[in-house]
């Protein structure tokens, strides 16, 4: 039965190799100048991956539509945001009332023509199913980029491992954030309308969690 002996202590004169293990925690995240002012969005776009999750912000005023922010989290992050979505809403409510819904499009209705004695017996052609306006097909995602803008630069989106949500009266703050030694830092800023926020809580719990 061999005894093995302790490693000797290493030869100063032999280089070795540098290890260590940092374990980093932040509190508080450095906001770079270029990222501080931030960008506006009034939608949302989600994309899922095998690993994580692509939001792309999109901006809905005027021609054409164009994607201002695309961040990449991993999707344990994401269900985190879910979360802090929730208690931001509620907190919403709290202070401030109902969260305000979209406005939707008013439909002008024509108004029914009288019919004369000439008229009975006759349909007319505008009421035919096949002449009827057909509800909008849900369209697909190649046609949707389509149309959006998304400058080269932005084609590989933002990468962050934390969030940071608060919100004012009409609108939500998200502070996308890098939480990496040495220093946390915010990597995307984006600004999102108060009555979309609802709808970017939906979306996002439909596609992370499927079957509920």
């Amino acid at each position: 039965m061999s005894e093995s002996s302790p490693p000797s202590d290493p030869d100063p004169a032999d280089p070795q190799p540098l290890q260590g293990q940092v374990r980093h925690m932040q509190l508080s995240a450095r906001v770079p100048q270029e990222v501080g002012r931030g960008e506006f969005s009034n939608g949302v776009m989600i994309l899922m991956g095998a690993y994580e999750i692509v939001l792309d912000f999109v901006l809905r005023l005027g021609e054409p539509n164009r994607i201002v922010a695309r961040v990449i989290l991993p999707h344990a992050v994401a269900q985190q945001l879910i979360k802090v979505l929730q208690d931001n809403l509620q907190a919403y409510e709290y202070r401030f009332g109902p969260t305000p819904r979209l406005p939707r499009l008013r439909i002008q209705q024509e108004e029914p023509r009288a019919s004369g004695p000439s008229d009975e017996g006759l349909e007319s052609g505008e009421t035919h199913p096949e002449n009827l306006p057909q509800p909008p097909s849900t369209p697909h995602i190649e046609d949707i980029y389509d149309e959006l803008r998304l400058p080269d630069e932005m084609l590989s989106g933002t990468y962050a491992n934390a969030v940071l949500v608060r919100h004012s009266a009409s609108e939500f703050c998200f502070d996308f954030i890098t939480n990496i030694y040495p220093r946390s830092a915010v990597s995307r800023r984006v600004y999102l309308a108060t009555p979309h926020v609802p709808l970017f809580l939906q979306s996002l719990v439909k596609s992370l969690n499927p079957g509920t």
